[in-house]
Parts: structure tokens; sequence; C-alpha cells
């Protein structure tokens, strides 16, 4: 489903103040043989999740008030739009009726909750692009529109208007053809964020990208403690845009970002070696460890609802009632205890504290002997050694391997790809790109296994504690059926980490490595 949504091609011009929309069109008219259909003045509200998962798909859902309902009109890029008139409101993807608009919108945003991200009103005309038989081949949108940020009790923003040329399947030299005729028009310029990043930027709402991992612009001749304080500065901001989410409970992505950027720092800070002082990196990767290991829990019971979420037929509407109110308060109270660590003086101390020293001008003195080496080779030095020590780990790993060993592999994995995401603009992009997809794939695996492991040992203590409350004996029973699924998953898993270990360590990979990674061990800067 999720292809078909983005197979069309789609470009999207803004216009400039000075040039009348009406005229564009009667331009357009003249140019083009087209069937013309006005675009109805209607007021909406665009939703998308925190960290804009539906515009960078290419796609537009809006929620619209008609006669008491609601309409919410799933429009993906290329055409195809669906729309559904519903009497409830919609927070996730499950919230909406099975059927094709929930697969589409589902496939796109995972778990993460739909958010008001402004109130728009648009009008304008659509031209359907014909060919000399009357079909159509492509399609022109030139709209306009006003916009505010939902709830904000702000005026209505005047914004650009807009031309969106869409291709249609079948037709793919005809939109090539079209594209400069568009951008033949005076007045009109390409717009890469598209007509919702136009609306968000224009109220003043924030355009997220991906928080998984930030991207950060470094110059190659950048030295080591500069460039590892502009990442880590990176991640605190990822690490306090994420927190209120995480206070809120909006959804579990905020709290699996929060402890992936919480993770990250403390790799960081020990896998790029000798840039800070020591007393600084031991500090702080003891305070990150204790606030990463508050965010566990929480998150494995987060993963767990999730998981029999996806696996609703193995109970009866019956038995299922009192297991969700069982986990939702066990998922509660761990929540509740993450609060109070975020709530604590400790916490509050750790990010000004950390914040401080980022923002603390470097002195010409080095206060560790890499601290003025070029980051690039301090960070590939030490990717070197994780990826030798992959290597290593291939060649004496097998099915028989304890779970232990795995874990080692898993943790380095981790390391080696945190420092790889740390500076991709440094490396040919051919490696990078080699390293990379196998790096993801063993992790993948790796992910897969540990969260059985987990997911089985949560099962069997939420089915004993649900016995000891007094629940019903035969959904404890059921809880032991997932844990004992779990098990046998974990062992099917097994067999697929080892061989995903055993092709990250083919030769290609390894000799993508050695050239992206080998080079001479920095050495203390001499002035």
């Amino acid at each position: 489903m999720g292809n078909k949504w983005s197979a069309a091609a789609e470009s999207v011009y803004v216009v400039r103040d000075e040039v009348s929309t009406d005229a564009l069109t009667k331009s357009f008219q003249a140019l083009l043989p087209t069937r013309h259909h006005p675009i109805t003045r209607r007021r909406f509200t665009v939703l998308d999740t925190f960290d804009g998962r539906v515009r960078r798909a290419g796609a537009c859902l809006t929620r619209g008030a008609v006669n008491g309902s609601s309409t919410v009109r799933w429009q993906p890029r290329g055409g195809g739009n669906l729309s559904l008139r519903l009497t409830q409101s919609i927070d996730f993807a499950w919230d909406l009726p099975d059927g094709p608009l929930q697969r589409a919108l589902s496939s796109i945003i995972g778990p993460r909750r739909l958010l008001a991200q402004a109130d728009a009103e648009e009008y304008g005309s659509e031209l359907d692009v014909l060919d000399d038989l009357g079909k159509t081949i492509a399609r022109l949108r030139i709209a306009s529109g006003q916009a505010r940020l939902p709830a904000a009790g702000g005026g209505w923003l005047t914004l650009p208007a807009t031309v969106t040329l869409t291709g249609l399947r079948g037709y793919e030299d005809a939109y090539r053809r079209l594209v400069p005729v568009i951008e033949s028009r005076p007045g009109v310029e390409s717009c890469a964020e598209g007509r919702v990043g136009v609306m968000l930027r224009r109220v003043g709402a924030p355009v997220r990208g991906d928080l998984s991992s930030p991207s950060i612009d470094l110059a190659p001749t950048v030295r080591a403690e500069a460039g590892a304080r502009q990442i880590h500065a990176a991640l605190l901001d990822v690490l306090l845009i994420t927190e209120p989410g995480v206070r809120a409970n909006l959804d579990t992505e905020f709290l699996h970002d929060f402890r992936v950027t919480v993770r990250r720092t403390r790799s960081l800070l020990g896998q790029i070696k000798h840039v800070f002082p020591p007393d600084v990196v031991q500090h702080f990767a003891t305070e990150f460890a204790w606030i990463g290991h508050l965010t566990g829990p929480p998150r494995d019971m987060d993963v767990l609802i999730l998981a029999l979420r996806e696996r609703p037929g193995e109970f009866s509407v019956a038995d299922l009632e009192p297991l969700t109110r069982f986990l939702t308060r066990v998922q509660q109270q761990e929540h509740d205890r993450l609060v109070s660590a975020l709530d604590s003086v400790r916490y509050r101390r750790l990010t000004s504290d950390w914040k401080a020293f980022l923002e603390r001008p470097i002195t010409s003195e080095a206060a560790a002997r890499n601290a003025r080496a070029r980051f690039s080779d301090v960070v590939s030095w030490r990717a070197w050694r994780l990826s030798r020590r992959l290597a290593d780990s291939a060649d004496t790993i097998d099915d028989h391997s304890t779970e232990e060993r795995l874990h080692r592999v898993r943790i380095d994995a981790k390391k080696l790809r945190y420092l790889v995401d740390a500076l991709p603009a440094f490396y040919n992009t051919d490696d990078l790109e080699c390293i990379l997809g196998s790096l993801k794939k063993l992790q993948r695996a790796l992910g897969h296994l540990n969260d059985a492991r987990v997911q089985e040992q949560r099962l069997l203590e939420c089915g004993q504690a649900l016995c000891a409350a007094g629940g019903p004996p035969n959904v404890a029973l059921a809880l032991g059926r997932l844990a004992e699924q779990s098990r046998h998953r974990r062992e099917g898993l097994r067999a697929e980490a080892v061989e995903r270990l055993a092709r990250f360590c083919t030769e290609r990979t390894r000799s993508a490595c050695r050239r992206a990674f080998k080079r001479a061990r920095p050495r203390k800067h001499t002035r």
C-alpha cells in the first residue's frame, strides 16, 4: 500500500505575490488542453505526527467538520485521494475502521499520535491536462488560502499561492514535458518543502524531520572537541524537544526517541575518546546511565502493549478488557516513576550542567589528548576498531553461542552505527551505503532477538502478577502461551542474527570499512 501512494511524480511551486492566480490559471488554459474544476472554499485542520511523517511521505491528512461529523481526507503524493466521514475523533491510525485509509496511514505513521498542525482555508482551481483523445494525463492545482496555528487564538495569515503538478501512472513522459512549461511561467518558483511545508512555515509551526538521528553539517577540518560538542548539542536539543511528549505520554515514540537519544549520548561519550576531560566524561556518562536505566521498564511495557495490539486474535473480547486494564496500570506506574525522575533536581542539574559544558568556550589549551585532532580521524579510528571487533566475533559466534555473546555483538553494532551516523558526509557514498545497509540489517536482527527475549520475560512477569492480583486464570494462561511463542521466535531469530553477522563480515563490507575508516591513529595536536 505504501508503495502505491508514492509511485506518481509531483512537483510543487510557489507563486510570487505580484502574480494573479486567475491570470496564471488562464495562461495554463491557453497553453494546454485542460478541463477546469473549481476548488470549493473549505476549512480544515492539517494533521500530522510530531516528527512530520505524513509530510515527509509527500502526503497530506486533513480533518474538516461537516454537519456535526468530521471528514478525514487523505491526499497522498500523486493522487488517489481517500476520504472518510467519522463521528468520533482519531488520535492514532488504529482509531480508523479497517480499510484502505487505515492501512495507508498505518504504514506511514506507525504508533505515532496525530496532532493538529494548522487550521487552514483553501480555494482555487484544478485543471485536468488532456491528451489528443481527451484523456487526463496530468493534473494542475492552483490554490490560494490562509492558515493559523490551531487553538492559538491568533489571526489568519494569508498563504502564498501554490501550483502543484501531479503526474499520472503510465504518463511519465507527459509529466516530464509539462515541468518546463510550468517553470516557464513568470513568478512561479520551485518549492521543495511542498504545500504543507509552506503552510507550516508561514504560521510559524515547527517543521521537524526524523528525530532518531539528528543531522549535523560539519566541515572536514573541524577539530574533535568542537565537532563532538556540536553533535552532543544537537542530541541535547532532541532530548529537550521530546521530553514534554514523554511527560504527557502522548505516544510511545516520544519515549523511544528520548531513550535512543540518551543512549547515543552515552555511547558517543565513551566512543569519541580522549576529546573531553576524563572527569567530565565519567560524570556525565554516569548521569545519563541513570536516566537511561529509568527509561527501560516503561519502554518495555510500551513494546509489549503494541505487540499485543498487533495480535488481537489471541484473546477474546471478555479476556482482553481485564488484560488491557492491567497492562495499562503497570505501564502508568512505570511512566510515573520516570516522570518523577524528570521532575527531580538531579535531572534538571544534569541537563543544565551538560548544556553549560557544551556551550563553554573552547580554550587554546586542550584538556584531552585528542581534543585538537581532526574529528573525522578520531571517529574513524574508533569505527575501524569496532568493525574489526565485529569481524572477529563473526569468526567465533555460531547458533550455539550464548545470549551474552550476542548481546555484546549487539552493543558493538550500536556503537559503530552511532559513530557512522555522526559523520556521514565524511565518507565515500558507496562505501557508506555498503556499510550502513549491512549494519542496519545486523542491528535489526539483533534487535528483534533482544525484543523477543525481553517480551518473553515481561509476559511471564505480567502473568504472575495478574495471578497474584486475582485476575482471570485464562488470561494468565494466554500470556504464558504468548511467552512460549516469544521463546520459539527467539530461537529462530538467533540463527538469523548469526547469519546477518556473517554477511556483515563479508569481504565486500570489510573492504568498505577499511577504505572508510582505516587511517593513521590520531596523535596529540601540537601547535
